[in-house]
């Protein structure tokens, strides 16, 4: 699962190990329902998922819950974290499955003295192609968020989704779990989506969409 993360791109297989003991990884399992990290964590450090699925929220004023984005194996959570000596989180991250959790601790990164890892660079530059498609999808989420129009949100989120060459798109959340990250009704997102099937732009069925109107995203 570590060479799908991005975080050790260009590291050996067989260097692998010797890297993760420089980041002084540890591995925690965490039930469904539990929580990972909590509003106000000061942890500093990162963490991979090796098995399951994250849910990253923060809280409304009005006590309401945002989704933010979810974690699937693979992906990391709490870089900004890792990289701060000060932050406290500000969102929380909790199991939507059994998850399995690496956590690194990346200080030794900013050890400019000697006996640091051979791979300090790399694992360096990776982070910050993290950082930088990090801030990617929080520009579009912001552009998700300022759009007035249920269908111009549909339409945001749907161009930031990879698509098959047949315009086959696979969803990472339920509809609940869409209508949570879009911040709107839940009942309002069926209603456009069927409006959306009527007007001959797409069909879906579950956690697929087929986009049969490719003028839509012009």
């Amino acid at each position: 699962m570590l060479k799908d993360c991005s975080c050790f791109e260009g590291i050996p297989e067989d260097k692998v190990s010797a890297v993760l003991c420089c980041l002084r990884a540890r591995h925690r399992a965490f039930t469904k329902g539990s929580m990972i990290l909590q509003v106000s964590d000061r942890e500093n450090l990162a963490g991979i998922v090796l098995k399951g699925t994250a849910e990253l929220t923060l809280y409304g004023e009005n006590g309401s819950q945002i989704n933010i984005n979810h974690c699937l194996a693979g992906d990391m959570f709490g870089e900004d974290l890792a990289c701060s000596e000060s932050a406290d989180s500000s969102m929380q991250i909790w199991a939507v499955t059994d998850c399995e959790i690496l956590f690194l601790d990346f200080s030794s990164l900013f050890n400019m003295e000697g006996g640091t890892c051979p791979f300090k660079m790399r694992v360096s530059t990776n982070l910050l192609r993290e950082f930088a498609e990090k801030a990617r999808f929080l520009n579009d989420k912001v552009r998700i968020l300022a759009q007035k129009r249920l269908r111009d949100k549909l339409k945001v989120y749907l161009q930031m989704q990879k698509s098959s060459k047949e315009g086959m798109i696979e969803l990472p959340f339920r509809r609940n779990e869409l209508a949570e990250f879009l911040c709107v009704d839940r009942s309002a997102l069926s209603r456009e989506l069927s409006r959306m099937q009527q007007d001959g732009i797409l069909s879906y069925e579950g956690k697929n969409i087929q986009i049969h109107d490719n003028t839509f995203f012009q």
